[in-house]
């Protein structure tokens, strides 16, 4: 068993990708997705080689779990496992309950359930990241494996390919037994006729004749497994593990600091060293100037090697995008005033998700009064987790209408 590509794109997104040789902590030269042995100063590499040297480094993980493991794993099940062995490393694995357990035939969902949310320690401190990576990686354990379609299907190409008559290379068929398909072409109404030799013999829709495709080049012939950065219960979708922190137990200026503790809150979602709570920001953003203005918070994010942009021309689709792709946005509200006629001198929320008419959203001040202005709730958990609706917070965040919004995004690690 190989790992395959949701399991690669799962281990992808949690593992930092430096395009740019490096000295890690323990003082050895690294690149790609932390691939080290024969990395050299001044190495230069783009991603399509570090994709490969990834692939190159996970077949002694393929292999560590296939040894360990003797019950039978499917697809999901096993992609899984090398994520989770990959990230603790072979020894690790080999002697955790977690491979015990599974030996001894119980059953695996619970298993995974129960251990794998364990590993979410580093250096004795709980990771939000780990705590993610778990939780992605008990999701694929537990969702159902591809499965071969039946009845009528659509199939897309992935690449350039071929259609052909005969289960041979292409290169040994005459031009009259194959036919030419570029990348991303979609091909309706198709019935899966014979499958071999991970081909299948597929009966085209609208008259277009009986042929063999290579399967790995065609999508619509299984069903998907598709794992997201996000988390989903019933129509939200939101961040997982996401931290809270109150503002106004910051110190006397507390009560002006939403800013500083709503970034906070997303460098500790990204695990940014040394940033525990929002204090710890605090500290930093204060030696380069009041708290209000932007500029000692673009300072202090590049001293932690963190960037991020602030824009004022903010829609809902841009806030959604940031979501899909597993990041916050802190956006920029007025809090006082009827909805109707906002007001305020601006208040800053977290948004981590969203559902069909509503922002899920951490306010580090509590909860707002969305229809009158003002606080319904102040305290040290108020403002979490607060489903704020489109109707009554969207006048507040795009005050000049969708496109007005004010609001810091894309917060990335870049060293």
């Amino acid at each position: 068993m190989k790992l395959s590509p949701i399991g690669f794109k799962l281990i992808k997104s949690y593992e930092g990708l430096r395009l740019n040789s490096y000295l890690c902590p323990a003082g050895v030269w690294t690149i790609g997705y932390g691939h080290t042995g024969d990395v050299q100063p001044n190495t230069k590499i783009d991603e399509k080689q570090a994709d490969a040297l990834l692939k190159q480094d996970l077949v002694k993980f393929e292999k560590t779990v296939l040894d360990c493991v003797t019950v039978d794993l499917n697809q999901n099940q096993f992609d899984s496992l090398v994520s989770f062995c990959f990230n603790v490393g072979p020894q690790a694995f080999k002697g955790s309950t977690l491979v015990k357990r599974l030996n001894n035939g119980e059953n695996p969902n619970s298993v995974a359930a129960e251990e794998l949310p364990k590993w979410n320690k580093g250096d004795g401190k709980v990771l939000e990241g780990l705590n993610r990576r778990r939780s992605a990686e008990l999701e694929l354990f537990c969702s159902e494996p591809p499965r071969v379609q039946v009845g009528l299907i659509d199939i897309k190409s992935k690449f350039n390919t071929w259609l052909k008559k005969r289960l041979v290379p292409s290169a040994e068929l005459n031009r009259d037994e194959k036919a030419n398909i570029y990348k991303g072409r979609t091909i309706r109404n198709c019935t899966v006729i014979d499958r071999k030799d991970k081909h299948s013999f597929v009966e085209l829709g609208f008259g277009l004749g009986k042929w063999w495709i290579f399967d790995d080049h065609w999508e619509g012939l299984v069903t998907k497994t598709t794992i997201h950065p996000y988390a989903v219960d019933g129509d939200l979708r939101y961040l997982r593990n996401f931290p809270y922190f109150y503002q106004t137990d910051n110190g006397p200026e507390g009560w002006r600091q939403c800013q500083t503790s709503s970034i906070a809150m997303c460098l500790r979602y990204l695990d940014i060293p040394g940033i525990n709570d929002d204090t710890d920001y605090l500290k930093i953003v204060n030696k380069y100037g009041d708290t209000i203005y932007r500029k000692p918070h673009f300072r202090a994010l590049e001293e932690l090697g963190v960037s991020a942009k602030f824009i004022q021309t903010a829609d809902s689709d841009d806030v959604k995008k940031q979501i899909d792709l597993g990041l916050p946005v802190v956006a920029g509200i007025l809090h006082h005033g009827a909805v109707s006629d906002p007001s305020g001198g601006g208040h800053f929320v977290v948004i981590t998700g969203y559902g069909r008419d509503y922002w899920l959203v951490q306010d580090p001040y509590g909860e707002l009064d969305l229809v009158n202005g003002g606080w319904a709730a102040t305290g040290a958990v108020a403002g979490r987790n607060i489903r704020y609706s489109f109707k009554n917070m969207n006048p507040r965040f795009f005050v000049g209408g969708e496109g007005s919004g004010w609001c810091w995004y894309d917060f990335k690690r870049v060293k």
